[in-house]
């Protein structure tokens, strides 16, 4: 599975979730819900972050290779 269909599939989840929060009118669902979408967004943050670390790299890696 590709990087990006990773997050895709992780960002489709958030979404849903954020969806749900949106609908409901029960307290402690709602509580539940947004500690659920936190989670979800630090995991969507690591996982955007180490995709630039390694494009990054990469991108360094083939300036040196140029030289």
């Amino acid at each position: 599975m590709t990087m990006t269909k990773v997050f895709d599939d992780a960002y489709a989840k958030y979404l849903t979730s954020l969806a749900k929060l949106d609908t409901t009118h029960d307290i402690s669902e709602k509580n539940r819900l947004f500690r659920q979408l936190t989670e979800q967004l630090s995991e969507l943050e690591g996982r955007i972050n180490n995709g630039e670390t390694t494009a990054s790299e990469q991108d360094s890696c083939d300036d040196s290779e140029l030289s």
